[in-house]
């Protein structure tokens, strides 16, 4: 729920395990041209395959489908990892994504690029509660949000470096914005952006919390934030990443130029 470890704080194993291809990396693309790789300042530049072991995992959506991580092949994929009951971070993160996702359909590359969210917390996030995010949010109808039995979740997110475990509710608790009930714990957890490229390889990392300026989080979310949260909206740490930073990785890996969309 809370995302308390920034970049800065725990990186995440994978991303500080690859530091030497980060500092290789430079952002050779302009604003002509073909895209280059992002800059070393957002994140970390890799070209690691997904093993079947961790892509063939299952996977389920919040329609009750079953998927896995192979089952995206062919597009490129953007994943971050979240909770329904954040109340500081995973709000920011969604209202990103979803700006970068209508910048990536404005730019016709809506049949290449998919975006998903995987849960840190399969105990509470069923694919029944997926769908009431699905339907607070606005979500489009092609974006992935995904649960798994917890071992599955563990050991994929275990794969990718991001760290996550569940701590006790704040007191006062928080109060469950589908049920009403106040919440029995919480998720500590990194904040994560993965980008697989087309043939599922791993070639970006981003570590750290988002910056939301001017991001549409939705009404009901925006009054589950806490303090924290409502701070990080308000008055986001300059190095955190924005939607425009986020399109950075898809613009390199579909050898597109790729604009935040109007409005």
């Amino acid at each position: 729920m809370t995302a308390r470890l920034s970049r800065a704080r725990r990186p995440g194993a994978l991303a500080a395990g690859l530091a030497i291809a980060a500092m290789a990396a430079t952002a050779c693309g302009g604003s002509q041209g073909t895209p280059g790789p992002p800059p070393a300042y957002l994140g970390t530049v890799v070209d690691r395959p997904v093993p079947a072991g961790i892509a063939d995992l299952p996977l389920t959506t919040d329609a009750g489908q079953p998927t896995s991580l192979g089952a995206w092949r062919g597009q490129v994929v953007v994943l971050a990892d979240f909770l329904t009951l954040c109340q500081e971070t995973c709000p920011l993160t969604t209202g990103n994504l979803l700006m970068m996702d209508r910048a990536v359909s404005a730019a016709g590359l809506g049949g290449r690029v998919r975006f998903a969210e995987l849960t840190v917390d399969p105990g509470r996030d069923t694919p029944s509660r997926l769908r009431a995010y699905r339907k607070l949010i606005g979500a489009p109808a092609n974006w992935l949000l995904l649960t798994a039995p917890p071992a599955v979740v563990e050991r994929i997110w275990r794969y990718f470096g991001v760290w996550y475990q569940r701590v006790g509710e704040d007191r006062p608790p928080a109060a469950d914005w589908l049920t009403g009930r106040a919440l029995t714990y919480d998720v500590d957890h990194a904040d994560a952006l993965l980008y697989l490229d087309a043939s599922g390889r791993l070639r970006f990392v981003v570590m750290g919390a988002p910056n939301a300026s001017g991001a549409q989080v939705a009404p009901t979310l925006r009054r589950f934030l806490d303090a924290k949260g409502l701070a990080n909206l308000k008055h986001p740490d300059a190095s955190t990443w924005t939607a425009a930073d986020g399109l950075s990785p898809i613009a390199w890996l579909t050898k597109r130029q790729i604009g935040l969309a109007a409005g």
